[in-house]
Parts: C-alpha cells; sequence; structure tokens
C-alpha cells in the first residue's frame, strides 16, 4: 500500500509540474499567470540562506533564513507557485532575550507562510537604473520580506526586512533595513515589536 501511495504521489508531481509553466522568479514576477511556477532560476535566493548574526555587546540579533521551493499560493483566485526565502529570528538585548522564534524552522508541521519572515522580491543593479538596486555593487543584490512579530500586532503597520547581500574582506554579510510600512492606525497600545526598526549589519556564520 505504501509504495502505491508513493507512486502516486510522485506521479501527481510529475503532472503538477508538467502542467505549471516556468517562470523566472527575478525576470517575470510582476506577470499574472495563473498555473505558473516563479522559480529562482538564477539561485539568486541561495545566497540569504544561513545563519546570520548582529552584534553590538551584549546586544544581538541571530536571523536564520531557508530557501523554499515550488510552493503553492492562491492571491485574489491567481494560483500558482513560487521559491520564496522564509526565516525566523532571536533578539537579545542587554543580554535579555526579548524574542525567539528560531523553534519554527525545526518544526515540519509549521505552514511555510507562516513563517514570520517571508519573501521573494529580488533587487538587482542595473545599468542606468539608479535607484533599481540602491548603493549595490555590481555583484550585490537585495531582497524584500516581510516581517512578523508574533506577541505584537500592529495595526496598520506593515513591517520589511529588505536585505542587502554583499562580501567584505571575504566575509558574506547582510545589511538588513528593518523598517516599517503601511501607516500606523489611531489607537494602538503598540507602537514597536521586540526588535527595533534599524540598519543592522549581520555577519554570515
Amino acid at each position: 500500500m505504501k509504495k502505491i501511495l508513493l507512486t502516486f504521489t510522485i506521479l501527481l508531481t510529475i503532472v503538477c509540474k508538467a502542467q505549471s509553466p516556468i517562470k523566472s522568479l527575478y525576470d517575470d514576477v510582476f506577470e499574472s499567470n495563473s498555473g505558473a511556477y516563479y522559480k529562482d532560476i538564477y539561485n539568486d535566493l541561495n545566497r540569504f540562506v544561513g545563519t546570520w548574526i548582529y552584534t553590538d555587546g551584549t546586544t544581538s540579533l541571530t536571523i536564520m533564513l531557508q530557501k523554499k521551493e515550488m510552493k503553492y499560493n492562491n492571491i485574489l483566485g491567481n494560483n500558482f507557485y513560487e521559491d520564496l526565502l522564509v526565516g525566523e529570528y532571536q533578539y537579545i538585548e542587554n543580554g535579555i532575550e526579548k524574542i525567539n522564534t528560531l523553534p519554527n524552522l525545526q518544526n515540519l508541521s509549521f505552514d511555510v507562510y507562516d513563517h514570520n519572515i517571508i519573501g521573494n522580491i529580488i533587487s538587482k543593479p542595473i545599468s542606468g537604473v539608479e535607484n533599481m538596486c540602491y548603493n549595490c555593487g555590481p555583484n550585490e543584490m537585495k531582497v524584500l520580506t516581510y516581517f512578523s512579530d508574533p506577541e505584537r500586532d500592529i495595526l496598520g503597520y506593515e513591517p520589511q526586512m529588505i536585505f542587502h547581500h554583499y562580501t567584505e574582506n571575504g566575509v558574506e554579510k547582510l545589511r538588513l533595513n528593518f523598517r516599517g510600512g503601511g501607516m500606523l492606525a489611531a489607537g494602538n497600545e503598540l507602537t514597536s515589536y521586540n526588535i527595533p526598526f534599524g540598519v543592522y549589519i549581520l555577519v554570515k556564520q
């Protein structure tokens, strides 16, 4: 019975892939093609995968990022598959742990779209287009992800983490710009997350 189920699963996967036109996650990201698979064909997201740490005395931010492939999504009736960068984090301030969501990455039953860092919008420098990847060198790139704090849901905010990958003296680093998006709604008791907004330089471990 297990062999039959395994065979059926493999066949179903092959059929699904065959029926899904493969589009480039980078080149075709703004196209709307129901049933398409937006694949990271250049392996851009691979640069961001790993464990990254920022430290300043007894304050630290640890971010772990993973790449998830061919995940099903449905936005306003548009069904498609996509490659994603997902992640979790730990923030320690003055030696005190403020939040730690890293165990979510070890939970195999955790839904991919429930991760607290998720995104796949890639920016690369393009000759003659100054703001396409602002402050990027020729071999650098950025990825925009969306952030959530399971302990603090602030109405109106749409917080973003923009990761800028670069290499300095042979060391891989991420320049993280953690910022608020949207507009803070009136009446919110909370106006900040466990991780403060700002710029962090994280080093790959």
